[in-house]
């Protein structure tokens, strides 16, 4: 059941991204290749900042990536940010992708929490973490 959900969710982002309209500007990023359609959600106050990736199906065969960034603030401080997705390096030598295509393939993790209103507190007020929450596959630092 929750991966029916899941996926229906993936499906639901996707076609929405693909039928964005054209004024959704391109950003770059340093985890994955190719642009992505960047979204603003909200213009005063509380904002999220979301980016998706879809240069794995726009760049067939070459390297690409598949995954979104998303950063969430309230006015200029910065809450929380999620980096998670897949790139993929390109077909490369076709014996070594025919023999291992998923060598090719890395998984993109990268999770903040922020909360700067209790940082002068003395309290721990913020949490990292870049380990992908997948074994066994290969993965790339943002």
């Amino acid at each position: 059941m929750h991966t029916a959900f899941r996926l229906l969710v993936v499906v639901v982002l996707v076609l929405t991204v693909a039928s964005a309209p054209a004024a959704a500007a391109n950003a770059t990023s340093p985890c994955f290749p190719g642009e992505g359609h960047q979204f603003d959600i909200g213009d005063e106050g509380s904002t999220i900042d979301l980016v998706v990736f879809l240069s794995i199906v726009e760049n067939l065969g070459g390297p690409g990536g598949f995954g979104l960034e998303a950063a969430g603030g309230i006015g200029d401080q910065q809450i929380i940010q999620l980096r998670a997705g897949v790139v993929f390096d390109g077909v490369g030598p076709l014996t070594d992708f025919l023999s291992n295509p998923f060598s090719r393939f890395s998984v993109v993790y990268d999770f903040s929490l922020d909360f700067p209103m209790f940082s002068g507190s003395g309290i721990d007020s913020s949490y990292e973490d870049d380990g992908s929450p997948v074994e066994g596959v290969n993965t790339t630092k943002c």
